[in-house]
C-alpha cells in the first residue's frame, strides 16, 4: 500500500451548496492533475488527442447534416442565406452535447487509467488493479452500452431542451441545470463503473450526492464552452469524479456504501 496524499476536498461529502462547491472544486482539482505538471498529463495526453479528433469528426458530420436539412430547405427562399449560419450554430450545439457520449467509448483505454491513478494517489490502494482480457472486453462492451445510452439521453432530452432554450428564457432556466445534472452523472459513471456498480446503485449514489455531482457537471459544462480547454473535459472530469467517490467514502480506501 502506497502512502496516500491528503484529499483536497471535504470528506465525507457535504450536502446542499457546500456539496455543490465540493463537486465544482473536485473538477478544478482534476483539471490541475491532468494539466502539464499535475502528474497525470501523460495519461491525459491520449484522451486529449482523441478528444480533438472526436470533436472535429462530430462537428464535420453535424455541419453537413445540418447544411443538408437547413440550406437545401431554405435555398429557394429569400432567407436562404441564413441556412449556413443556422447550420453552423446547430453544429456547435450538437458537438457540445454529443462529445461526452462519444468519448465514453474510449473510457476503458484512456479514462479508466486516470481513475486508477487518482485512486492510488489519494487512498494508497488500487481501484481495479490488473484486469484479464475477459474483464477488459466486458468493460469495453459496457462502455459501448453507456455511450449508446447517453447518446439517446442527449438526442431525446438535452438537445431538444437546448434548441428550445434558444427561443425562451424559461426553457433555458431548465435546460442549464438539467445539462449539469446529466453531465455530472455521466462523468461519475467512469469511476463507479470500475467498482462494478449496476445502474440502480449508480442512480442511488447520484441521488445521495446530488449536489456534489451537479457541481462536477456544472464545472465540466462550463469548460466545454472554452475552445482548447474543452479537450480536457473528459480526463479532468474522470479525475474529479474519482475524488468525489473517495470523499463519499469519507476519504477511506474502500467503499462503505450499502448495497
Amino acid at each position: 500500500m502506497n502512502e496516500p496524499v491528503k484529499l483536497p476536498i471535504t470528506a465525507p461529502l457535504p450536502r446542499g451548496l457546500a456539496g455543490f462547491v465540493s463537486g465544482f472544486s473536485a473538477f478544478l482539482v482534476g483539471l490541475k492533475l491532468v494539466f502539464p505538471g499535475g502528474g497525470l498529463f501523460r495519461y491525459a495526453l491520449a484522451p486529449v488527442i482523441i478528444s480533438a479528433f472526436v470533436l472535429t469528426g462530430v462537428a464535420v458530420g453535424a455541419f453537413f447534416g445540418a447544411k443538408y436539412w437547413l440550406v437545401e430547405w431554405l435555398n429557394e427562399s429569400w432567407v436562404g442565406w441564413l441556412g449556413g449560419l443556422l447550420a453552423f450554430l446547430l453544429t456547435l450545439v450538437i458537438s457540445y452535447f454529443l462529445f461526452a457520449p462519444v468519448m465514453t467509448v474510449f473510457a476503458p483505454l484512456f479514462i479508466d487509467p486516470i481513475c486508477e491513478k487518482v485512486h492510488i494517489k489519494y487512498t494508497g490502494n488500487e481501484l481495479i488493479g490488473e484486469r484479464s482480457a475477459q474483464a477488459f472486453l466486458r468493460r469495453q462492451l459496457f462502455a459501448l452500452f453507456q455511450s449508446l445510452k447517453w447518446t439517446l439521453v442527449v438526442l431525446l432530452v438535452q438537445l431538444p431542451l437546448a434548441i428550445l432554450a434558444l427561443l425562451t428564457v424559461v426553457v433555458a432556466a431548465v435546460a442549464i441545470p438539467v445539462n449539469a445534472v446529466i453531465q455530472g452523472a455521466d462523468l461519475l459513471d467512469c469511476p463507479l463503473a470500475l467498482r462494478d456498480y449496476n445502474f440502480s446503485r449508480k442512480m442511488s449514489w447520484n441521488k445521495r450526492h446530488f449536489w456534489p455531482a451537479t457541481g462536477l457537471g456544472t464545472a465540466a459544462s462550463l469548460l466545454m464552452l472554452v475552445p482548447g480547454l474543452n479537450l480536457f473535459v473528459m480526463p479532468a472530469g474522470a479525475a474529479g469524479a474519482t475524488l468525489l467517490m473517495i470523499a463519499a467514502d469519507g476519504g477511506e480506501p474502500d467503499s462503505t456504501e450499502p448495497l
